[in-house]
């Protein structure tokens, strides 16, 4: 692993379910972690989703094994929520890559 190569800083965040005001159920992001991490385009595209025109793309985040992350968490970098796809844990180089795409909202 070499640090030089995380130059980005990222937010592992989670979603959890709160009570509002009003008694409501509801889901809040909660920053999880925050860590530096190296960042790759992995592809993209132009697409036509609900008569709609999308531009979904996926990254690749590469971070440090110690990071907790999961299935279910999302990550946001440069302003935008990505959902993860897959995890690999790569014990030999220390290193921990994360699939993701983007969430549109």
């Amino acid at each position: 692993m070499f640090a030089g190569f995380l130059n980005e800083v990222i937010e592992v965040l989670k979603y959890e379910k709160t009570t509002n005001n009003y008694g409501e159920t509801i889901n809040v992001l909660v920053k999880e972690y925050e860590c530096r991490a190296k960042v790759i385009h992995a592809s993209g595209s132009r697409a036509v989703i609900n008569s709609e025109i999308q531009y979904p793309y996926q990254k690749t985040f590469v971070i440090r094994i110690h990071v907790p992350i999961h299935e279910d968490n999302l990550i946001r970098w440069d302003g935008k929520l990505y959902r993860v796809l897959s995890i690999d844990r790569d014990r030999n180089k220390q290193q921990t890559v994360v699939q993701t795409e983007i969430v549109n909202e």
